[in-house]
């Protein structure tokens, strides 16, 4: 359904009085063959209602220049802060690094240890090997008896209280 052209205005279109003003005095887009609006910038005027802001027009508002400034300053915050992300990363990826090569080294030297210790005990006679396994009784019974003094000492000071 066409509207007729009466005047300037597109018959259809109800304005404010402002709005009126601002497309006679050429300040909305018209078009260069008809003279029409070129696109309704023009307020929903309701007969009780005096007047209505205008929506600002692209050249009002920085159009698509603000627009892609706007995307620009997004992007540019996103990228700041996917950087941020990636050094948390990877100082969190070198102290990972640093902690393995310790754990390693620990490890090689642990083996070094145990490798030496039982190239001494293939070296041992089996009498050698019986005052080993004996000497390592003894100890663990001391071990044993220390502990349960222990133990026996953390009860009585629990029961003082």
């Amino acid at each position: 359904m066409r509207s007729k052209v009466t005047g300037e205005m597109v018959e259809s279109d109800k304005a404010c009085e402002n709005c009126k003003e601002k497309f006679e005095n050429d300040k909305l887009p018209k078009c260069d063959c008809c003279g029409r609006l070129k696109t309704r910038y023009t307020c929903d005027y309701k007969e009780e209602e005096n007047e209505k802001e205008l929506p600002l027009l692209p050249h009002q508002n920085g159009g698509m220049s603000l627009f892609y400034k706007q995307q620009i300053n997004g992007l540019q915050e996103k990228e700041r802060q996917l950087e941020e992300e990636v050094d948390t990363h990877l100082e969190a990826l070198e102290v990972t690094e640093d902690w393995h090569k310790r754990q390693k080294q620990e490890l090689l030297d642990r083996i070094k240890q145990l490798e030496e210790e039982n190239k001494q005990l293939k070296e041992l006679t089996p009498q050698e090997l019986l005052k080993e396994i004996n000497d390592l009784k003894f100890q663990l019974t001391q071990l044993q008896q220390q502990n349960g003094q222990l133990v026996a000492q953390i009860e009585v000071k629990q029961t003082k209280k």
